[in-house]
């Protein structure tokens, strides 16, 4: 099973680890995209290099897993999908 599920229409950030679940909800309250580096103080980790890598990473993975999009590198933004933009009007 995937720790981080790949994400489906009527699916929800409950399905999620809960790490990746406060990831989610520190880009989707954001104002635009945002870093690595500014999402781990939020999440309640230090801003050592080792804590923003390993949350670039989970980033990544919901990127990967349809969560996330990062349109431009290393700025994250909620998934246009699950906002409700339909892909082909990037």
């Amino acid at each position: 099973m995937l720790t981080v599920p790949k994400w489906q229409p009527g699916m929800k950030s409950d399905v999620l680890p809960s790490v990746y679940r406060d990831i989610l909800e520190v880009v989707a309250d954001a104002p635009g995209p945002v870093r690595a580096k500014q999402i781990v103080p939020r999440i309640g980790l230090p801003a050592e290099t080792g804590k923003i890598k390993g949350t670039r990473s989970k980033l990544k993975r919901l990127v990967e897993r349809g969560w996330l999009d990062e349109d431009t590198p290393g700025l994250f933004t909620v998934a246009r999908r699950r906002a409700g933009v339909s892909p082909d009007s990037r």
